[in-house]
């Protein structure tokens, strides 16, 4: 028997995060519109695009492996989409919170399909190095988990999802190019731990449930707005 997916409050802590930390962001704008050590105004961006990593999910694997008996590989490629707002809170120092979306699937014959999204609020502080028309900015933050993950037996038709959440640490490097006044180009390395809880009752139930932990490595592209 196949599980329906539970419900909780894992969206209103979810919503709560980030706009606390949409909060505490906008905070920094007295000072993002203040003047640097130059003269020059602080900046206010937002930037979005697509990211590519290295993703290794060792629970997760180790019960697709067991439920469909096919063995797959620790590491594989996932897709990452986020958009980040970010404001200058010194001349050396900048604050973002960053929301961003990380979806993976496998497919195995003749029927299985697991799958799971993980969305990911965090609260990011950056060092700045500016240059001729491009910033440079090293550093990272902390923020929560939330994912969903679903598999699916397309024989019977049966179809199930489950939910787990917890925390997210994240480390990168981004550079920003500029292209004119208010349009940048941007292009980032990152490295993510995300530390959550188990899927519970899962369908296959002689199996260890899976956990929501990973570790990431990736690049990201994307343009930036800024002010």
């Amino acid at each position: 028997m196949w599980p329906e997916r539970e419900s909780g409050s894992t969206w209103i802590k979810l919503v709560c995060s980030v706009g606390l930390a949409f909060g505490i962001c906008l905070v920094g704008t007295t000072a993002a519109l203040g003047q640097g050590k130059n003269g020059d105004s602080r900046f206010i961006q937002v930037s979005g695009g697509l990211g590519v990593g290295a993703h290794s999910a060792p629970s997760i694997v180790d019960y697709i492996s067991g439920s469909c008996g096919q063995r797959t590989a620790e590491f594989a490629s996932a897709s990452e989409f986020f958009v980040t707002p970010e404001v200058q809170i010194t001349d050396d120092v900048s604050l973002a919170v960053e929301y961003s979306y990380l979806v993976k699937s496998y497919n195995f014959e003749p029927a299985w399909m697991f799958s799971y999204a993980v969305q990911m609020p965090s609260l990011l502080v950056h060092y700045l190095l500016p240059g001729e028309g491009y910033w440079l900015k090293f550093g990272g933050g902390v923020g929560l988990a939330n994912g969903t993950f679903t598999e699916r037996y397309s024989i019977s038709g049966a179809e199930a999802s489950y939910d787990a959440s917890g925390f997210s640490l994240k480390a990168e490097a981004v550079g920003n190019t500029k292209f004119d006044e208010h349009f940048w180009g941007s292009i980032g390395l990152d490295l993510r731990w995300v530390f959550g809880g188990t899927f519970k009752e899962t369908a296959q139930s002689y199996l260890a449930p899976p956990r929501l932990r990973f570790f990431s490595a990736g690049v990201k592209f994307g343009v930036l707005f800024q002010l």
